[in-house]
């Protein structure tokens, strides 16, 4: 159902690619972001521009937004000119941002309320994929609305897995989060020690890779940023801390143990304070590196 309207708010690294490529598949989208040159660089590819997430919902069928926090869905949705003053019967909104479940449910609430349906789809992998249509989705909310909006859905996701009602594909994401972040947290500590005691980083990994210790981060994140001493932003460090805050908040909400991933959030939490956060998340392992008087990298570095 190419012919029908999308609507895209929030056009960063993720949204912007995940909105280009529902351009090239033939879809008519309208696109909103605060950040007028966003905005242009989708017009540039074939996009309508909206003055207002209000405007996206009134001339769009099925209304997407990638957003940083849960305090800016919110205010994207019900706020003045918001996402749901726009909404009618029969409309579609998915938020695939990484927030919460309360907050996913009090848009929702919201969005029902006009007589829409309200489906929480945060995604995994990066800005290549969301550029390609081949992200991982978490899918939450109705059965019947995710199979109404399947073509879109296909569009940017090939890998999908329904999580159950609304507010389990966030969850999800927040659980799945702990552990990557956390991982990566890990990796930029326990590759610093190795340096630390003389070891070559690059032969260490090389080692963790052919053990029970391999993860993509250390494939990737390692050799791709921090050998290369590369902090250009694929996931802001921002947004990981975000997200370990979130779990630490679900946690305590569910009076589940969190002591791993607070402890990753804590280290963190040292490198938002050292003005990393715009940075990618591995730049992290500069906490670990400035107290160990050491720095990693790679034999070209």
């Amino acid at each position: 159902m190419a012919d029908r309207k999308i609507g895209y708010i929030g056009l960063g690294n993720m949204g912007g690619g995940m909105a280009s490529h529902l351009l090239v598949s033939g879809y008519d989208v309208t696109v909103y972001d605060i950040r007028a040159e966003a905005v242009q660089a989708l017009v540039d590819k074939g996009a309508t521009a909206a003055s207002s997430p209000r405007e996206v919902a009134e001339q769009c069928d099925v209304i997407v937004s990638s957003l940083p926090t849960p305090q800016i869905v919110e205010s994207m949705a019900t706020g003045e000119d918001g996402l749901v003053h726009g909404l009618s019967v029969g409309k579609i909104y998915i938020d695939m941002s990484s927030i919460d479940p309360d907050t996913t449910r009090r848009v929702g609430a919201a969005v029902q309320a006009k007589g829409a349906d309200m489906l929480d789809v945060p995604v995994g992998m990066g800005p290549q994929q969301a550029a390609t249509g081949a992200l991982t989705l978490m899918i939450g909310g109705s059965a019947s609305v995710v199979e109404d909006c399947k073509d879109v859905l296909d569009t940017l996701g090939d890998q999908q897995f329904y999580c159950g009602e609304l507010g389990s594909g966030v969850t999800t994401k927040i659980v799945n989060n702990l552990v990557s972040c956390s991982v990566a947290t890990l990796l930029g500590e326990a590759v610093t020690m190795g340096v630390a005691a003389g070891l070559d980083p690059e032969r260490l990994q090389e080692v963790m890779d052919n053990t029970a210790a391999s993860t993509l981060h250390g494939r990737t994140g390692l050799t791709g940023k921090v050998f290369e001493r590369n902090f250009e932003p694929g996931f802001k460090l921002a947004l990981s801390h975000k997200d370990l805050g979130l779990a630490a908040q679900l946690a305590a909400s569910l009076g589940a143990s969190n002591m791993v991933g607070s402890a990753a959030y804590q280290v963190q939490t040292l490198a938002m304070g050292k003005g990393l956060g715009n940075e990618d998340q591995y730049a992290a392992i500069k906490v670990a590196e400035e107290t160990a008087g050491v720095e990693v990298k790679g034999d070209g570095n």
